[in-house]
């Protein structure tokens, strides 16, 4: 087909969508949910911004088309229904599921947000701590799910919203298992984050949405997924046969232990991968907040006594006579010298020009923060609490004690106020 063709059928599929979108706007589901505005589709269906009538509040509703076969309806049906069963702050909650004419519907908690996908096109790579707080969240979810007996199938950051507060919401669940067809090969999940078990025909586990999961933190931490570039064929033999990602070869600077924990989270066999995603979200921030680092403790050598020579007690004596001989010289030159130097002020005086004054954290992340105030002389921990109402990017500084420019008084304490986030877990003072 010529690129002019392709062009233009494509060009008609757009046509055909926008056509049968507006045909579903304005659409009432089982009497209750009135569908408002296509907000996302997929190979599992179309999610709508929809109207719950009875309740009075909007809520998202997953519509699949006609086209969707009775068992794919009935497994959809079953996994939206074990999907209701999770209740986490982390997980978007199922309301309802139902039928309505010849389309099948599940009913969810509308996120108002931007998923992953969306924030690491327009922000390429996060820094290390932020993409190891939205991993942490995420894990919890699946976390709560695996615990609840539910395969996700699909970790991907197209299925995590975050939302206006930056709480990291996993959306979808079972969709892409629901999904499969007779075959057991068939992959109707994202090829780019499927893991190598599932490209062989195997059954999802745990370790399945781990490998995900690992996934999602290389695309944080890179800007970009692992085979970028690759069509589907060569990414799922890359996934078989070659060798795991390589976060530094994608991003300079990455730290090494950072990309261990990742390419752990990413190896081949399930059974060398971390076994629950808590484990695997726990070494990340771990690595990147320095604490795997190992190092061999410096052991002193065992003191050992000098050698004694022959009148080494008179030498000492002639030593320490001559030792005190020139110290009295010393204190005499320096009561003739005339005094021009100013004495330094002490640590509760102002300061001076020279003098430690406090930096200004206002802005920064609570870590960058409190390593700036204990680097002038601050005591550490540095001590924080979240200020209720601020406003300001999420768990950033919002407010600091003493302000900026203020002397560095000597053993002082400092503090610091956050602005509300949902993932502000750092341990008060923590480094």
């Amino acid at each position: 087909m010529s690129a002019a063709a392709r062009g233009g059928a494509e060009g008609d599929r757009r046509e055909e969508q926008a056509a049968a979108s507006g045909r579903e706007e304005g659409r009432v589901l089982a009497e209750r949910y009135r569908l408002l505005e296509r907000i996302d589709e997929g190979g599992a269906g179309e999610v709508w911004r929809a109207r719950d009538e009875r309740l009075g509040r909007d809520v998202a509703v997953k519509l699949l088309g006609a086209e969707a076969d009775p068992a794919f309806r009935e497994r959809f049906t079953g996994e939206a229904r074990r999907a209701a069963g999770i209740a986490h702050p982390n997980v978007v909650t199922v309301f309802d599921e139902g039928v309505d004419g010849p389309d099948a519907f599940m009913v969810m908690e509308h996120v108002r947000g931007r998923t992953l996908r969306d924030v690491v096109e327009d922000r390429g790579a996060l820094t290390p701590i932020e993409a190891a707080r939205v991993v942490a969240q995420v894990a919890d979810a699946l976390d709560a799910a695996h615990a609840a007996g539910v395969i996700h199938c699909d970790v991907k950051p197209a299925n995590v919203i975050l939302d206006e507060r930056g709480t990291a919401k996993l959306t979808d669940f079972g969709i892409a298992r629901a999904a499969r067809g007779p075959a057991e090969h068939e992959l109707i999940a994202t090829p780019r984050y499927i893991a190598p078990e599932r490209i062989e025909g195997k059954t999802p586990t745990a370790a399945s949405d781990v490998y995900g999961l690992g996934l999602v933190a290389y695309e944080l931490l890179a800007g970009q997924p692992p085979f970028e570039g690759m069509g589907t064929e060569d990414i799922l033999r890359e996934r078989l046969e070659g060798a795991v990602p390589s976060l530094r070869r994608a991003r300079v600077g990455i730290d090494p232990e950072i990309d261990a924990v990742v390419a752990k989270a990413l190896a081949r066999d399930p059974a060398r991968r971390y076994q629950t995603a808590g484990a695997f979200a726990r070494d990340l921030l771990a690595a990147v907040r320095g604490e795997r680092t190992r190092t061999t403790p410096v052991v002193p050598p065992a003191p050992r006594p000098l050698p004694r020579r022959r009148g080494a007690g008179a030498s000492s004596v002639a030593a320490l006579v001559a030792v005190l001989v020139v110290a009295a010289a010393a204190v005499l030159l320096f009561m003739n010298f005339p005094v021009r130097i100013a004495l330094a002020p002490s640590p509760t005086q102002s300061a001076t020009p020279g003098a430690r004054v406090t930096p200004s954290v206002v802005g920064k992340d609570i870590e960058d923060a409190a390593g700036q105030l204990i680097a002038v002389g601050y005591t550490s921990p540095v001590p924080w609490e979240v200020r209720a109402g601020a406003r300001g990017t999420p768990c950033g500084v919002v407010e600091q004690q003493p302000a900026a420019n203020a002397p560095v008084p000597s053993g002082g304490a400092a503090k610091l106020f956050l602005a509300p986030g949902a993932d502000c877990r750092l341990p008060k003072g923590s480094r």
